[in-house]
Formats: C-alpha cells, structure tokens, sequence
C-alpha cells in the first residue's frame, strides 16, 4: 500500500498513529518523492492515526460491504461508527438488564411460540415484536442469498431505528408509572428482542454479543452454553401485522414533524402543548402516551380546537400537528417564513401540475398516480400554510 488510496484492513481493529503509520511506509518500495507523497495522504486521511474499532465493527463493516463488486472502498469513519453502536447495544442491554431486576425470570419456554394474546402487551410491545419478526424473516432471507450487506442493514435497523430509537423510549414511562401487568408485559418482551436480537447480531459481532448475552437471564427451554452453539431465529411468523406497521409508522412520521416544528421554534428543553388534527382515533389513540413522551410535550391533544399561536407541521395530507408557541416567537418574522415556504409548495405543484398536464397514455399507469398524489399532497400542504398564515396574523392583531 502506498498509505494514498489503501490501508491494510486489519488497522481499525487494533488502531494505529500516523507515527506508527509513516513508519509501516518507510522500508518499502517507494523512492523518496513517492514516500513524500504517501505520508502527505496518509495525513490528509488519517490526520490522528485509524482509531481503535475492534474486532466486532471490524467484522460488521467488511460484511455490510459485501456485495457482487470485488472492490471494497473501505472507510474508517463508518468502522468508527459501528464501534459507536457497540456502545449502543452496550448501554441498551445495560437499560434492559437494570429494567428486568435481578429477580426476573424469563418464560419458561421458547418465546417464539408464545402467543401476544397470552399477555397483557401493550400497541408498542405488540410493534416491537413485529418488527423483530421482520428482522429474523429479512436476515434469513438474505442469510440463504448470500447477501450479507443486507442481513447487516436488517439487524442494524432493528437495533438502533426500532429497539433503540422506540422502544426503549417508549418503555421507560412504563417502567415508571405502569401497573403490574404492564411492566411484566414489557419485561417479557424486551428480553425476548434483546435475546433475539443477539442471536441475529452473533455471527458477526460474535465477542461482544456473546459477553452480553451471557448476562441475560436463561429461557426455560435453553441449554447452549453459548451463543455459538444456541439456535439461530427461524421465525417469528406469530408477530407478523402489517396493519400495525402501518399504524406506528404514521405515528412515527407525527413524532419526527412535532420535533421539527419544536426544532424551528423552541429550545430542545421546552415542553409545549401539541395539537393533532384529521388524525382518526383508530389510528393514534392508544399512542397518545409514546408520542407525548418521544416529542417531548406536556399534553398532547387529538382532534380538539386549535387555539391561538401555534406554529404547524403537515404529514402529508394524513394529520397536521400543531405546536403551541405563543409568546415564544415573533408572530411577523413567522409570516414571512411561512410566506417563503408557501411560494416554494406552489411553485412545486404548478410545475407538478404542468408535468400532470402533458402526461399521454405511454406514461406508466404508477407514475401517473404517483405524480397525483405528490399534487394532492402540495396542495394540502399549502392550505395547511395558510392558516398558519392566518394564525400569526390573529395572533399578530392582538
């Protein structure tokens, strides 16, 4: 390696300075202008030396790289960054162990052919289950394709996006201020993704799974010794639910507007009252409790009377959220930005509307739907921006 474009794959395990690494060029082959030129790169790339990753985000890293090219472009930061969710599974599964109590005992059988209707989960239980049942499908599937970068993004996101990110947010107003049967409920089905997910992660972060899952408690029906020989999940076919997949996602999407409305205004400490509206009860009443705890709000209402002062954010032409941020902003600097958002929203749809407009027969059938949608979409966009408008002016006048 001339320490330009190369470096020897096993350094981010271990780590290296730039000393060590100048030094591992130096007894080479190199004349003394190209060994100028490969320090100069090395430094330019790795101005601190590789950091010490780890065997594990090592692993992680080349087998999410896998694909049907012969190359790997291998980039440290992004080895850095799975030793960063090291850390996370670390703190996740020292959560979870702190939740479960040293008195906890797992089912006394294979989780997996437990039934939800067995126990008293909660929307959100009965949501993480699904998506650790899409997980183990996913890897499985991948796993028999020999398409290892896709087993490594399905663990992944079931780890940091679903457990993480989710659940275990979710989960904490429970262990505070749940009943009984709700923090059982809870235990029970946080152990069961914890051992799941380790199981799934094992056969490529192999150490520091098996550390972690040696803490766990053991099923009933256990008796591997280790991970290394304990079963691998085959499925998880009793949690499947796309109707509830359909659901949270739409809560999701809630959660991440009302924080970038909060984002726009407020301070990140700030707890303001958030309003919900066109939303079906069906759909979010049963979440009310995990939206108000994840977008950080003091109440949050569903389909009430919006009051004076709140700054608003669409989710497509689903719901639209209201933030309550009276006497916190300056009601004619939000006009005007909301003014300059409205002029963007329409000149998209009028250019979506001529696009609409020339479509003839040969167009396909998907594309001319998708082009209607995103219209439709623009226009409630728009007119959810003007009564914003309309708000500030109010609240302007008084």
């Amino acid at each position: 390696s001339s320490g330009i474009n190369a470096e020897w794959p096993l350094r981010p395990g271990s780590g290296i300075s730039l000393e060590e690494l100048h030094k591992s060029i130096d007894n080479g082959y190199l004349g003394e202008k190209e060994l100028t030129r490969a320090r100069a790169g090395q430094k330019k790339l790795y101005p601190n030396g590789i950091p010490e990753c780890g065997t594990d985000a090592l692993r992680f890293a080349l087998c999410s790289y896998l694909t049907q090219a012969r190359d790997l472009n291998l980039d440290v930061l992004r080895i850095e960054g799975y030793r960063k969710f090291c850390n996370k599974m670390w703190n996740a599964t020292k959560f979870a162990l702190m939740q479960l109590g040293e008195e906890y005992a797992p089912p006394q059988r294979d989780v997996m052919s437990c039934k939800l209707e067995s126990a008293q989960f909660s929307t959100i239980d009965k949501w993480i289950l699904h998506r650790a049942a899409v997980a183990i499908a996913d890897t499985n599937t991948s796993f028999k394709e020999y398409q290892f970068q896709q087993c490594t993004t399905a663990i992944y996101n079931f780890w940091l996006y679903d457990l993480c990110d989710v659940y275990l947010e979710a989960t904490k107003r429970v262990f505070n201020k749940g009943t009984d049967s709700e923090k059982e409920a809870a235990r029970h089905t946080l152990y069961t993704c914890l051992d799941i997910g380790l199981r799934l992660i094992h056969p490529f972060m192999p150490f520091i799974s098996e550390e972690l899952w040696q803490r766990l408690p053991r099923l009933g029906s256990e008796t591997a010794p280790s991970l290394v020989v304990a079963a691998y999940p085959k499925s998880g076919d009793l949690w499947f639910d796309s109707t509830l997949e359909v659901r949270v996602n739409l809560v999701k999407d809630i959660i991440h507007t009302a924080r970038s409305v909060k984002d726009t205004y407020l301070e990140s400490k700030a707890k303001p009252e958030v309003f919900l509206t066109t939303c079906t009860s069906e759909s979010v009443s049963d979440l009310l409790l995990v939206m108000e705890d994840l977008i950080g709000s003091s109440k949050l209402h569903l389909n009430e009377t919006i009051p004076l002062g709140t700054a608003i954010g669409t989710v497509g032409d689903k719901c639209e959220v209201h933030v309550l941020v009276k006497g916190l902003v300056d009601p004619v600097l939000e006009i005007n930005r909301l003014q300059s958002k409205r002029d963007g929203a329409e000149k998209a749809a009028q250019q979506l509307k001529e696009t609409i407009d020339k479509h003839t027969e040969k167009i396909p059938a998907h594309v001319r739907e998708n082009n209607c949608n995103k219209y439709t979409s623009l226009q409630a966009e728009i007119a959810t921006i003007d009564a914003a408008i309309a708000n500030f002016k109010k609240l302007s006048a008084n």
